[in-house]
């Protein structure tokens, strides 16, 4: 505060309070802005401005320079958890948290975010993390913006508890004022609920200055840092990221070391091997192994032997996990997701450029297949794109009911748009997937029919819609048609089948 004093001689302030009847402060606040003490944004500014200072560099604060006066500032630590949830059973996750905490202590990382497939334990990484920093930080405040209002609320609850409930303005340049001044942690977390569902890059309505908050921590120089986690890599993070820099992202994959702590604390019957089988059909996800083994507790006694029997993944609570992260996908991002579900091993860049239609930009594809690793749908697998077990049985479910409706309907678009039977060459045979997926259509297309009878009408009335150009067909879809009036047993007239080559030579 010299600096400060030898100002108020030099711009012609004999005293505090000549200071006071120009600015027409009170005297205290003056007295309280001279000797350090914190004051009001706006007055400090004013302040500042009449005594030629620039108030961001006495704002900041200049450690080496305290070291020197031998002195130090003695700040009341403030913490604020809000609805952070229990750690108490935290397990491993060592490696994890010695790379956050190096970036964020000896880095000086002022922006880092937590991505990953929605359960894999973002939220309780992230807890563990700030209650392990959080004597390093003056001011610490932790917030799932799953439970935060719309609009400037939010920006203004950070301003009133780091300025002490001075300050009520909704002003990013105030709050970044108060990053600089205090050594500040903040977590936000679940940061996909404010983002819009239709666009990696855009927020919801009246939820835009949460990006521009980011945006503002992450660019501007502060010694304090924001930890975000999300089921999807935020646009903001994407463009500034960089291992020399210091805003950064830590994709976090499920642990199979977490996984079976998990199951060996459930009263579960079942060998290692079945234990094994079990984490590896859910990719060692710890809340989906969660929701399964409540589930064969209730169910099936604790036998995991009896659920894996049933050959099924999808149960309603991880079915309900999965739609949420999900039904945040485009049109172009589905056709993706489909592709790859129904034929992994064709999935490469080319084959999914050729497989769409109309024709997209090659940037539109690429871009649709970069949002999709970042919200952990696909992953990047030598040359081609995996998805993980749940994801692809949860895809081809989802996708053999959009089947089934248009077959009941008589409007044939998904079922135009894809072979659902894989062509069989020299080096492999049928795949099971697509395959499987035609089977299943067929099946349930049996059980929604009284009778065979009205069965082999309905398949008969498409035909005759597609013969008078009420309906069309594609060339994967009349491989479809074929194929499944086989599965279903209907024999084709010769007519029939002329129809249908009909098609295919239009095509051509």
């Amino acid at each position: 505060m010299d600096q400060v004093k030898i100002s108020l001689t030099r711009n012609g302030y004999p005293n505090q309070r000549s200071l006071a009847h120009d600015t027409g402060l009170a005297l205290a606040t003056v007295s309280k802005f001279l000797t350090g003490k914190p004051v009001g944004h706006t007055n400090f500014e004013e302040l500042c401005h009449k005594l030629n200072l620039d108030w961001r560099d006495i704002s900041t604060p200049n450690p080496k320079l305290d070291v020197l006066n031998n002195t130090s500032k003695v700040i009341k630590k403030r913490t604020d958890f809000g609805a952070a949830i229990d750690v108490s059973s935290f397990y491993d996750r060592t490696q994890e948290l010695t790379q956050l905490k190096s970036w964020i202590l000896q880095d000086g990382c002022r922006l880092v975010t937590i991505f990953g497939m929605g359960g894999v334990g973002k939220t309780t990484l992230a807890t563990k993390l700030a209650l392990s920093i959080q004597d390093q930080f003056e001011y610490v405040i932790w917030r799932s913006l799953q439970y935060t209002p719309p609009g400037n609320s939010f920006l203004t609850e950070l301003v009133s508890f780091l300025s002490n409930q001075q300050e009520t303005t909704p002003d990013i340049n105030l709050l970044i004022h108060y990053l600089r001044t205090y050594r500040c942690l903040l977590i936000l977390d679940n940061l996909e609920t404010v983002l819009d569902p239709g666009s990696m890059a855009k927020y919801r309505p009246n939820y835009q200055i949460y990006g521009d908050l980011i945006q503002a921590i992450g660019k501007t120089n502060h010694n304090s840092c924001l930890i975000l986690t999300s089921r999807e890599k935020p646009a903001e993070v994407a463009i500034s990221e960089g291992a020399e820099l210091l805003v950064r992202s830590f994709k976090l994959e499920a642990s199979q070391k977490v996984a079976i702590h998990l199951l060996q604390s459930k009263q579960l019957l079942g060998s290692d091997e079945q234990k094994q089988e079990l984490c590896d059909r859910y990719s060692n996800n710890p809340l989906q192994i969660n929701m399964v083994t409540n589930a064969i507790i209730e169910l099936f006694n604790g036998e995991i032997g009896k659920f894996l029997e049933q050959n099924t993944l999808l149960l309603s609570n991880i079915n309900h996990l999965l739609e949420q992260q999900l039904n945040r996908l485009s049109g172009l991002e589905w056709h993706i997701m489909n592709c790859i579900a129904i034929d992994q091993e064709v999935s490469t860049l080319d084959t999914l450029a050729k497989s769409i239609c109309p024709t997209v930009l090659k940037f539109q594809l690429l871009n649709a297949i970069e949002r999709l690793i970042w919200r952990s749908l696909i992953e990047k697998k030598s040359k081609s794109y995996t998805q993980k077990p749940v994801v692809i049985e949860y895809v081809i479910e989802k996708f053999k009911q959009q089947i089934l409706i248009e077959l009941i309907n008589t409007k044939l678009l998904l079922f135009n748009k894809y072979l659902l039977v894989a062509k069989i060459t020299k080096n492999r045979v049928m795949k099971n997937h697509n395959s499987l997926t035609l089977l299943g259509i067929a099946d349930q297309l049996c059980h929604h029919f009284a009778s065979r009878i009205a069965l082999k009408r309905h398949i008969q009335g498409i035909l005759k819609e597609v013969q008078t150009f009420r309906q069309h067909l594609s060339k994967h879809g009349v491989s479809n048609f074929i194929h499944l009036s086989n599965y279903l047993g209907i024999e084709l007239t010769k007519l029939e089948q002329r129809v249908l080559q009909s098609c295919i030579t239009e095509i051509i």
